[in-house]
């Protein structure tokens, strides 16, 4: 995982935010932001983020398509706990890239404060022939475009 940034970045160095507000129903029994619900805010981020790099005629989703993503690994350290009507600001980057996985860093804010970060690691997956398939030549050149390294 790239570090998450200081105080010093910006959000440039995020080309992609998605905002969201906490729910009552995302809250534990103490009243505080959910473990899982934190995994959704992410997924919530995850999937814009998917749509705003798809190509019109290539929707990264369902069995229209020739590909998919598959989430394969996700890792969230917790920097402090989210209230109810709080929004989130989840920041998404494209960190490194391979053959058939990317790496997407996220870091989660309400204003200043870091609520979490990590990251996520995804696989281009051929869902009719049931495999992980090379990155498509476009998503790669987008991923990199956002800051993707090569692996």
């Amino acid at each position: 995982m790239g570090a998450g940034p200081d105080a010093a970045d910006t959000a440039t160095a995020w080309p992609f935010s998605f905002r969201d507000e906490i729910r009552f129903s995302d809250l534990d029994t103490q009243g505080h932001l959910n473990n899982v619900a934190f995994l959704v805010f992410v997924e919530s981020a995850r999937i814009a983020y998917a749509v705003s790099v798809a190509e019109p005629d290539d929707p990264p989703f369902g069995t229209q398509t020739d590909y998919t993503f598959m989430v394969v690994e996700v890792k969230i350290a917790y920097r402090s706990p989210g209230q109810f009507g709080e929004t989130i600001e989840t920041r998404l980057r494209p960190s490194s890239v391979g053959r058939s996985s990317f790496t997407t860093d996220f870091e989660m804010r309400v204003g200043e404060r870091v609520l979490a970060e990590g990251y996520s690691v995804l696989v281009t997956y051929d869902p009719v022939a049931q495999r992980s398939i090379p990155v498509p030549d476009r998503l790669r050149a987008r991923l990199i475009a956002d800051g993707a390294t090569q692996r």
